[in-house]
């Protein structure tokens, strides 16, 4: 796999992927459970791979999140949330569709994201799927970080910070613990007792140890660190960091330290303009200190060139992987395909 994708030469199968079925008559309706089911974690890493390869071959469309705050910015209207949409074309499964998600920060709801996939076979010119989207965007969210440790981190992994204990953290923790040799996960929250309560969790289940780290420093420990929190303001300072972290920064909103982007090393992103709009580095761009020059590379383009970027031992690599539509299209057209026949599944004639 990784031969091909330094080739630059993508085939239009993948192993264990079928790309023949026909689409159904009717549309196909997904719960949460049925998403769950049907995902596999190590098919799906290849599916994600691909697909980074074929959007830095231009063979996918994936405009920029659309984003309409509905209160998130302080301005009107005055509920603390805002909604994305996220379209994508897939040309090598020959899929559309979108992924439409909204935040509600202050609902009394233990995740405070929903979010709907609508597929579409624009060749047999129907809607196929309807699919619940939260547990595959959190699967889909921790299939970017495996991405990033696996193309862009030069060592083996000791331990790794995670900052944020909530519904993203957790499918970071499983779905690398699932992909990679990991030895130890530190997590911190802000609510201590949430950090506890997901480790006590999880602890019987992963193969890595885990605990909740009592501070910052204990969380920045280690050779890597993940931010996947809903922060609007920065997660952890500069000076607590030695400048030769592996960092990831998943959240919408700005978790770093402006020092701790313009020292680092190397930049990499999965969509140039995207990133510059939202997450980690768009609070810098909004300031004009930042812009696309001072990206180094995408994800797709290290997969595409030589599948391993070259970083030096003491360079410091910040990785914004901010979330690309075509990846929840992929995922969910995997799926889709996986299930054909299934007699368990629902079905609806909107026509």
């Amino acid at each position: 796999m990784e031969d091909t994708f330094a080739a630059g030469r993508v085939p239009k199968e993948l192993t264990g992927i079928p790309t023949d079925v026909a689409a159904p008559a009717m549309t196909r309706l997904y719960s949460r459970d049925d998403v769950r089911d049907h995902i596999d974690f190590s098919t799906t890493l290849e599916v994600v791979e691909q697909t980074y390869v074929e959007t830095a071959n231009d063979r996918v469309l994936n405009p920029p999140k659309l984003s309409m705050h509905l209160g998130d910015d302080r301005e009107w209207p005055d509920l603390n949330a805002f909604a994305i949409d996220m379209p994508a074309y897939v040309d090598w499964l020959d899929v559309a569709g979108v992924k439409w998600a909204i935040a509600t920060w202050d609902a009394e709801r233990d995740v405070p994201i929903s979010s709907l996939i609508l597929l579409f076979d624009p060749i047999g010119a129907e809607f196929t799927a309807v699919m619940e989207g939260m547990y595959l965007t959190g699967v889909r969210t921790a299939m970017q970080s495996v991405v990033g440790l696996k193309h862009l981190h030069s060592d083996d992994i000791g331990t790794i910070g995670v900052f944020g204990a909530g519904f993203q953290a957790e499918f970071q923790l499983r779905v690398i613990d699932h992909l990679l040799d990991v030895e130890v996960f530190d997590v911190f929250d802000v609510d201590s007792t949430r950090a506890r309560d997901l480790v006590s969790r999880l602890e019987p289940e992963l193969d890595a140890s885990i605990s909740a780290a009592t501070s910052r420093t204990e969380a920045l420990g280690g050779d890597v660190i993940i931010t996947v929190t809903d922060s609007k303001t920065p997660v952890l300072e500069d000076s607590e960091t030695d400048g030769s972290e592996f960092i990831i920064a998943l959240g919408s909103y700005r978790e770093l330290p402006d020092r701790t982007i313009l020292d680092a090393d190397r930049i990499v992103v999965d969509h140039v303009e995207q990133c510059l709009q939202r997450g980690a580095l768009a609070d810098l761009a909004s300031r004009g200190q930042f812009t696309e020059e001072d990206i180094d590379s995408t994800i797709g383009t290290v997969l595409v060139e030589d599948g391993q970027a070259v970083v030096s031992e003491g360079e410091r690599v910040v990785f914004v992987p901010i979330g690309l539509g075509s990846l929840d299209i992929s995922i969910a057209e995997h799926i889709r395909r996986e299930t054909a026949g299934r007699q368990s599944l629902s079905e609806y004639d909107f026509v």
